[in-house]
């Protein structure tokens, strides 16, 4: 794919995640109202939001993309070599609690390589947008990932969700809190490794994540200069697997707990 149709597919995505973000934004605020469900695991929810909000951005890349295929968290989809995959609402729990710490997530893959990103917070109007070899930005400025060099200058977001192991989890917070790290969870996955991205955090690991909530946000975090471990694991894009991102000076730091 050529530099200007690769830009044109990052400006389309930025856009379509901001708009997209905007109809979520409509439910959160109560302006529309929708129903909450769970998935079947424990604090695994779903709404009539996600619902329409994965339809939307469905509907408008079949419109404009309409060879390419979508993965999407709610209504799955089929593999091509030009995949989209999008998390209509990463962070459904914080979203159904009016918790204002969730994001649209759409990432642009083609034959297994990233290659678009575009990542939207409604709730501060900040949309972070990536195209392989263009670096990343936030609202157009550039950004990068910290030069955090010790565990104990790290603020540190650790993913976790029930099906993960309690005891591995608990363990790990415990090797990186006495290492001189500062762990949190805001619970949204996608926006973590966004914020990593712009600097916020220093790094983010969470055993499993799924290919919607990862996508995105690993290749910003490449593109603003961070390290991250190879992804998805060694049964494909729609298992998911293992999410390791970071500062570059910290990444040996952080594997090695995670190993030990």
């Amino acid at each position: 794919m050529t530099n200007r149709h690769l830009h044109e597919r990052a400006t389309f995505a930025g856009a379509l995640a901001r708009s997209a973000g905007a109809l979520a934004q409509r439910y959160f605020v109560g302006e529309l109202a929708f129903a909450v469900e769970s998935k079947g695991e424990r604090q695994d929810w779903v709404s009539a939001a996600d619902h329409a909000v994965e339809a939307y951005v469905r509907d408008a890349l079949a419109d404009r993309f309409p060879a390419d295929s979508m993965l999407g968290e709610e209504a799955g989809g089929a593999l091509s070599d030009r995949l989209w995959i999008v998390d209509p609402i990463d962070g459904t729990l914080n979203f159904v609690h009016g918790m204002r710490y969730w994001c649209v997530s759409i990432a642009y893959i083609e034959r297994g390589a990233r290659r678009v990103a575009a990542i939207y917070d409604p709730s501060l109007d900040e949309l972070f947008v990536a195209a392989a070899g263009d670096g990343a930005r936030c609202n157009d400025a550039p950004i990068h990932v910290t030069n955090c060099a010790s565990l104990d200058h790290a603020l540190i977001s650790q993913g976790y969700v029930h099906r993960h192991d309690l005891d591995r989890h608990l363990a790990l917070r415990r090797a990186l809190l006495a290492a001189g790290a500062a762990v949190k969870d805001p619970g949204a996955g996608a926006l973590m490794l966004a914020h990593v991205a712009a600097g916020r955090f220093d790094a983010f690991y969470e055993p499993h994540m799924h290919p919607w909530d990862a996508s995105a946000g690993l290749l910003l975090i490449e593109e603003a200069g961070g390290r991250v471990a190879p992804y998805p694991g060694p049964n494909g894009i729609v298992a998911g697997g293992e999410v390791l991102a970071t500062a570059p000076r910290i990444y040996d730091q952080i594997n090695a707990l995670i190993r030990e």
